[in-house]
């Protein structure tokens, strides 16, 4: 099973967001989503999570057309955290956190249980009982997170789980960004497929099982990172030079600019 992109293409106002796109998340595999702005990459994840309706292609989940599972249904299996979360109400954390249960039927008590370990896996128990609005933007963020880990914290009956994230540590500090790998790295370890958009090169190679990178709406390469963290491929896309270096704690590809 997976959630999977077939020939994928979409045009909005007559320009080209997407064009012949084919990829397959994985359960227990993380994939991240890279390329420079404006190559489709938002877009991607939007059509992949039935935001937008493709021209050509489809999209199908668990072996099932995306478009026909019920909204219930594929909220249990699928979770989402967008770049940017609108919510001017003033919830406390745990509150927000708690609209992850909103698809599941386990009891107000099991709830507040997934709510809790939710908060503490992003370093966010502290906030539990804090108004949301009144929070910074990385804790903000945090809470978010810890809203769609609350979604899909136990497997489903109707198959396999997956995580879209875009961005996701786009306003952390280096220890929330750590922090936010390992929990990515533990979720795939629990059987959930990952697909993360992330700009910064180095932070994906050390949780990247595999990495799609994008140009203008099409592939350019799909791999491992070793693979897609070439000098030539780097210039070609982002135009800049680079060097590849080795990370010397994770072993990974060190992009060098």
């Amino acid at each position: 099973m997976s959630l999977s992109a077939q020939n994928l293409s979409l045009s909005l106002s007559n320009t080209p967001l997407l064009n012949a796109i084919n990829l397959d998340v994985l359960p227990g595999r993380i994939t991240t989503v890279l390329g420079p702005n404006g190559a489709g990459k938002t877009s991607l994840l939007r059509v992949l999570v039935g935001e937008l309706s493709p021209d050509t292609g489809s999209v199908s989940l668990n072996g099932s057309a995306l478009y026909n599972c019920p909204p219930v249904q594929r909220a249990r299996t699928l979770a989402v955290l967008p770049q940017h979360s609108l919510l001017n109400f003033p919830f406390t954390a745990e509150e927000v956190v708690m609209l992850g249960r909103t698809p599941h039927d386990t009891g107000i008590a099991h709830d507040r249980e997934i709510v809790a370990e939710a908060l503490r896996s992003v370093d966010g128990d502290y906030l539990a009982n804090r108004i949301y609005t009144q929070l910074s933007g990385g804790e903000k963020q945090r809470v978010h997170l810890a809203r769609v880990l609350a979604q899909i914290w136990e497997a489903s009956p109707e198959g396999d789980r997956y995580l879209i994230l875009d961005e996701p540590t786009s306003s952390f500090d280096l220890a929330h960004q750590k922090l936010t790998l390992e929990v990515v790295r533990g979720l795939a370890a629990k059987g959930v497929g990952v697909l993360m958009v992330i700009h910064d090169l180095n932070l994906a190679a050390r949780c990247a099982d595999e990495m799609f990178l994008m140009q203008c709406g099409k592939m350019v390469i799909c791999g491992s990172p070793q693979q897609v963290l070439q000098r030539d491929i780097i210039s070609r896309v982002f135009q800049v030079e680079a060097s590849i270096g080795v990370h010397p704690v994770s072993g990974t590809p060190l992009v060098i600019t």
